[in-house]
């Protein structure tokens, strides 16, 4: 194992253990930085020895494989972020922005440790992603997922997935690990571990209520579950995040557009915003730290806003009631 390598362990440790961030976060720096490492390597360069002008000749090399956001696939299952056009990987730009922000907090990190002493971060500010709005469905969408569920060979677990990142709007990585003890069907709350370990507090509505008590008490029982773990598998072990994306794949195919497991969490926030939700409320529900993340889907229909102006603002009120 190289130097490099290690540099990259002990920086996947301290993420760990000081920072404490999930498996699953950890997993996604090691998978971004892993192509830098492989990059310092196969040039036999040391990071210490990494001038600014290597790190743009890398950064060039990486952006040049963005694609178009909005880029379409004719195949629906294929891996979006691993397609091959020779030996290039393409990337979305979203993908990229990840990338530069993982390498910018090694980079950080590296600095810290004494093990590189060059200022780069202003090399790694977050690209321009243009003006990229959420993929999201509509509701009568939504409808025929759910109605694709109830009509699917595995009724009860997929209509009840379907809940958790619909109608709670949970993350994939929290949907698949939420457990029995998360979950107050009586007072119809649940309470999921999201990012940085932290706990929030989610209302189910009647209808998701409805939906997971029939999936736990007539469905879930008949997996011998191994696991507390709500989503299971055939054989009652906790789902794989495969495995979630193929009943995606499987109860989306009637749709033109792309569809992932957190397509269902972008819908839950433009829903929620086009009835009327406050800002703050909705970051809350989605666990989001900062409400300029959340901020991304206030994309409503243009219409939409424009009513909704005519109808609360107090000149526009008063003008209406002064005809009446």
């Amino acid at each position: 194992m190289s130097l490099n390598s290690n540099r990259l362990d002990a920086f996947l440790a301290y993420l760990g253990v000081e920072r404490n961030l999930s498996p699953m976060t950890i997993q996604s720096y090691q998978e971004d930085l892993r192509h830098f490492v492989s990059w310092l390597d196969e040039n036999s360069i040391d990071l210490k020895d990494m001038t600014p002008e290597k790190l743009d000749e890398f950064l060039t090399i990486t952006a040049s494989k963005v694609r178009g956001v909005n880029d379409s696939f004719s195949n629906r299952g294929g891996n979006r972020e691993g397609d091959r056009n020779g030996d290039r990987a393409e990337y979305a730009a979203t993908s990229i922005a990840r990338h530069f922000s993982s390498l910018r907090g090694f980079l950080k990190y590296m600095q810290n440790q004494g093990e590189y002493d060059f200022s780069t971060e202003s090399m790694l500010a977050t690209p321009r992603l243009g003006h990229y709005l959420p993929q999201y469905l509509t509701r009568e969408e939504v409808d025929s997922v759910f109605e694709s569920a109830a009509n699917g060979k595995n009724p009860l677990r997929d209509t009840a997935l379907f809940e958790l990142m619909y109608s709670a709007g949970l993350r994939i990585s929290e949907t698949l690990n939420i457990k029995l003890a998360h979950l107050d069907l009586d007072n119809e709350w649940l309470t999921p571990i999201g990012k940085g370990n932290k706990q929030r507090l989610i209302p189910l509505g009647s209808k998701a209520k409805e939906n997971l008590r029939e999936w736990i008490e007539r469905g879930r029982t008949l997996t011998h579950p191994t696991t507390d773990n709500i989503i299971l598998n055939a054989h009652g072990k906790p789902m794989s995040r495969m495995g979630a994306w193929k009943i995606v794949q499987q109860h989306t195919l009637h749709l033109t557009k792309q569809v992932s497991p957190h397509t269902f969490r972008h819908s839950f926030a433009t829903h929620c915003l086009e009835a009327g939700m406050d800002l703050r409320v909705l970051q809350e529900l989605l666990g989001h730290a900062d409400i300029s993340t959340t901020q991304i889907y206030t994309h409503v229909d243009k219409e939409f806003i424009k009513q909704e102006h005519k109808s609360f603002h107090p000149r526009e009120v008063a003008q209406r009631e002064s005809r009446d």
